[in-house]
């Protein structure tokens, strides 16, 4: 299993105990950073990884431009 994999699985773990945390106290927005900074992270580390063995994909695939605002 590659890394990505391995953090993505605990990224998941986490966003359930932020789910679980919601759903006590009943704060739609508690840990809503914590989850954004995760999801990002995840979509980062897919990102790596495909551009780093595309495979048959790799006809089709762009860059995407990020926005350092």
């Amino acid at each position: 299993m590659s890394k990505a994999a391995d953090r993505m699985k605990l990224s998941e773990a986490i966003l359930a105990l932020v789910e679980q945390q919601r759903a006590e106290t009943g704060d739609a927005f508690l840990g809503s950073d914590v989850e954004e900074f995760l999801i990002e992270a995840q979509f980062r580390d897919l990102e790596t990884e495909i551009l780093q063995n595309p495979g048959a994909i790799e006809p089709w695939l762009v860059r995407r431009r990020r926005d350092n605002n």
